[in-house]
């Protein structure tokens, strides 16, 4: 693990990510053990379960995340006030791309909590895959492809005649 976290490049919240998953998850194939890396695949923003192993604090966060942000629907479908379990209210306000920055930048340093103290652990290891993810889901944004998006769903009728 020493070698494999001395070898990354390091990571900054907003930065265009020095390096793609595939790279990430190679070094990390080539570097850790058999059962190690097999943690490492279960760890991942939309897909991580608590119940299937991992870092309880890093499977912790990622659930409640999950759960907070279903709140918020079920309260707005419901017309309600919501029941924040860990995010905090501020980070829910603004646009909606503003709304989904400011959790990740939560998330992030919810995982810098986390990963302080840990120095060439399993969990820095893991801690950095999801930096990485929040790093490519930014990078990922567009706002002239959300805007068609939302035209697509704001008028179907119009994106149909346009065919």
């Amino acid at each position: 693990m020493v070698y494999l976290m001395t070898s990354l490049p390091s990571l900054t919240f907003g930065q265009e990510p020095p390096i793609s998953m595939d790279e990430f998850n190679e070094d990390a194939r080539n570097q850790l053990s058999a059962k190690h890396f097999r943690t490492l695949t279960l760890v991942d923003l939309e897909k991580m379960d608590a119940k299937k192993g991992g870092i309880k604090s890093v499977s912790t966060l990622v659930n409640d995340v999950k759960h907070d942000l279903a709140e918020v629907r079920n309260a707005k479908k419901q017309n309600r006030q919501v029941m924040f379990g860990r995010l905090p209210k501020a980070v829910l306000s603004g646009n909606p791309l503003q709304r989904e920055e400011n959790i990740m930048k939560w998330q992030w340093e919810e995982l810098d909590t986390i990963e302080s103290g840990k120095t060439f652990t399993l969990t820095e290891v893991m801690v950095y895959k999801l930096k990485l993810q929040i790093l490519l889901r930014l990078q990922s944004f567009d706002k002239s492809k959300g805007a068609e998006v939302l035209a697509s769903v704001v008028n179907p009728s119009k994106n149909e005649e346009g065919k």
